[in-house]
């Protein structure tokens, strides 16, 4: 399989996903604003908290659409392979969000 078509594959897969990790980083930035923690600070236990959101979503995911990954099986890729990338792209999304905010905030 050449790059290209892992790539279509990845996106197509996070595009199916991200109504769900938009709600896990909601539900983290309203965690925030709720208990008076605005502007959000930038450490680990904000990153920790959003990376425990994703076994939630596999969860919702596996139960929403429970033969997606067939489709990716007869593309050769294994289910880390396509959620490695989702994990580390929505993080450092999440970052990026976290950042702009807290810098438009200050």
């Amino acid at each position: 399989m050449d790059f290209a078509v892992y790539r279509r594959a990845v996106v197509l897969f996070y595009r199916q996903l991200l109504p769900l990790t938009s709600l896990g980083s909601g539900l983290v930035l309203g965690s925030a604003v709720m208990f008076g923690n605005w502007p959000l600070p930038l450490n680990t236990s904000v990153v920790l908290m959003k990376l425990s959101t994703f076994p939630l979503i596999w969860y919702i995911g596996q139960r929403t659409w429970p033969n997606q990954h067939w489709f990716y099986r007869n593309l050769h890729l294994a289910q880390w392979q396509l959620w490695a990338p989702l994990v580390v792209f929505d993080t450092a999304g999440f970052a990026l969000l976290v950042g702009l905010i807290r810098q438009l905030a200050a």
